[in-house]
C-alpha cells in the first residue's frame, strides 16, 4: 500500500505580506516624491512675500537716502509785514517767501536752501507761498504781488483785484515794466509814467 505523502501546507504568517527590506509601495513613493513639488498656492504665495519684502526694502532706502519728507505747511507763519512767511525749525525766524531757494542760507540749519524746497521749484515749495501767472509758465513768491513791477508780463499780479490798494500813485502806466502803481518817489521827477502825464502834475 502506497504511503500518502501529506505535504504540509505552508502556515500563513505576516512574513509573507512584509516587503522586503527596501521597498516601499509604490503609491508611497507617488506621495513622497509629490511632497518635494512646488504647488501652484506655494508658488503665488512665495511671489506675494518677496513682492511685499521688495516694497518695504524699497521704502527703507528712500527713507534712509531722502529722509523723513518734510510737512511743508508746518513752516507757515506770519513775516513782519504780515505776509505768509516760512518758519524755520528754531519756530522763531520767520523769512519772507522770496528768501527761500535765493543761495543764501537764512535759516540756522540751512533748511530754507534744502533739496525738499528747492529740488524741483516751485512744485517743491509752500503752494501759499508762490503766486502763479494766468499762463501757468511764470510764478512768483507771494511778497512780489503789489510791488508795483510787471513781474507775470500781463500785470496780472499787480491787478486792481490783488492789490486793491496803491501805495504809490494808479494810473495808466506807459512803461511795459509798470502796472497800474506806480511808486511815489517816481512822482514830479520829470519823467513822464502815467500816460495822462498825472505823475508829474498831480502827484504829491
Amino acid at each position: 500500500m502506497a504511503a500518502h505523502r501529506i505535504h504540509p501546507q505552508s502556515q500563513v504568517t505576516g512574513i509573507s505580506f512584509l516587503h522586503h527590506a527596501g521597498e516601499v509601495p509604490s503609491d508611497q513613493h507617488h506621495k513622497r516624491g509629490h511632497s518635494c513639488l512646488p504647488t501652484r498656492k506655494c508658488l503665488v504665495t512665495s511671489c506675494v512675500a518677496f513682492l511685499v519684502l521688495g516694497a518695504v526694502i524699497t521704502v527703507i532706502a528712500v527713507g534712509i537716502t531722502f529722509g523723513k519728507p518734510a510737512n511743508r505747511m508746518s513752516h507757515q507763519c506770519r513775516a513782519a509785514s504780515q505776509q505768509p512767511g516760512f518758519l524755520c525749525e528754531d519756530h522763531t525766524t520767520c523769512l519772507l517767501p522770496s528768501l527761500l531757494c535765493d543761495g543764501k542760507m537764512d535759516c540756522g540749519d540751512g533748511g530754507d536752501e534744502s533739496a525738499t524746497y528747492c529740488g524741483q521749484m516751485p512744485n517743491s515749495l509752500p503752494p501759499n507761498l508762490i503766486f502763479k501767472c494766468p499762463n501757468q509758465k511764470t510764478w512768483i513768491y507771494v511778497d512780489r504781488v503789489c510791488d508795483t513791477r510787471n513781474d507775470c508780463g500781463d500785470c496780472s499780479d499787480e491787478s486792481v483785484s490783488q492789490c486793491p490798494s496803491c501805495s504809490g500813485w494808479r494810473c495808466d502806466t506807459v512803461f511795459f515794466a509798470d502796472c497800474a502803481c506806480i511808486p511815489k518817489s517816481r512822482c514830479r521827477n520829470g519823467i513822464q509814467d502815467c500816460a495822462d502825464w498825472s505823475d508829474e502834475n498831480l502827484c504829491d
